[in-house]
């Protein structure tokens, strides 16, 4: 997909003013932005409407009523377009996740119907606010509920097609509920096992990169926490590499306690049959006794958060 010029330039600056993505409470602001350059202004709430949460359901059907999507001016001004989106995604997020789903649906609709330069431009927003790994706004089943249009868009390019057809795949893989894909892997010893081998225990799935500073700085932050500590000890740890450098992979399996079981995947079917999404590194996955996912791509705060709630039933 084509890049609007300006995108990469404020993105990852503009995305951290708006820490209200993560759902958190907050009210529906009528604010609007003052400026000379053109911004698109957000639906009103009727007055009739003083529940806030009623509020952030309205706004998830008719946020975008006032913005007429093929007035390509509104693309001179991308610092308070991309805002008005992110603003959007405030409001969907605090209301019923199947209103979500079908709100993120039709503001798709709409982009597609939109010129090919503002489509370009909100499409990129969405991928990189929603499934881009480094995106602390980072929402995969938002994103699922787009990618479910987009790939069934036959006024796309096939190749813009198939690319949104095949991220849909890999999203959909290791939902939380639904059991983990099983891989065969061998572990530092010669060992040959796989996921589903480890049994009788809650299961955490570390997959990481040889030289990965984040993978080392994770490790360190783990290594230091009496959550972790905790729970480590009624847990499978597995450490697994999923890359073809095995040299590289066997001078890093010391890097790990004793604890771990370093492995690495055995026949790169994790990677060949795409049955993780390996963008992220280091990723954790929180599996239960019967591998049903609890946690996928996980980081190590959230990792940490529910291993604390863990640590406080009866038994892990």
């Amino acid at each position: 997909m084509h890049k609007h010029p300006y995108f990469r330039i404020f993105f990852f600056s503009l995305i951290s003013l708006f820490p209200l993505i993560s759902c958190s409470n907050s009210k529906v602001s009528k604010e609007k932005e003052s400026t000379s350059l053109p911004v698109p202004v957000m639906a009103e709430v009727p007055s009739l409407i003083s529940n806030n949460e009623a509020a952030h359901s309205y706004l998830a059907q008719h946020f975008w009523d006032n913005t007429d999507m093929n007035d390509t001016l509104y693309l001179q001004n991308p610092k308070a377009l991309s805002g008005f989106f992110f603003k959007y995604l405030q409001h969907i997020c605090h209301g019923d996740s199947s209103v979500a789903a079908n709100s993120l649906k039709e503001w798709t609709k709409k982009v597609l119907e939109s010129p090919r330069n503002m489509q370009d431009f909100m499409l990129d927003l969405a991928e990189n606010t929603l499934y881009d790994p480094n995106s602390p706004a980072r929402n995969e089943t938002l994103y699922i509920s787009m990618l479910e249009v987009l790939s069934a868009d036959t006024s796309l390019m096939p190749v813009i097609r198939q690319r949104y057809s095949e991220q849909l795949h890999i999203a959909k893989q290791n939902r939380p509920g639904y059991k983990a894909n099983d891989f065969v892997m061998v572990n530092s010893k010669g060992k040959k096992s796989s996921l589903h081998n480890f049994k009788g225990k809650h299961t955490l799935v570390m997959f990481y990169e040889p030289y990965c500073p984040a993978c080392e700085a994770s490790l360190d932050v783990l290594n230091n926490n009496k959550t972790f500590e905790k729970a480590s000890q009624a847990l499978n740890l597995l450490a697994v590499y999923t890359g073809d450098n095995l040299q590289e992979w066997s001078e890093s399996t010391g890097k790990f306690s004793p604890v771990w079981n370093v492995a690495h995947d055995l026949e790169m079917e994790v990677t060949t049959k795409r049955l993780y999404d390996r963008r992220p590194s280091p990723s954790f996955y929180l599996l239960d006794k019967n591998h049903v996912v609890i946690l996928k791509d996980g980081t190590t705060s959230q990792l940490i958060s529910i291993l604390d709630k863990l640590n406080k039933q009866p038994s892990l």
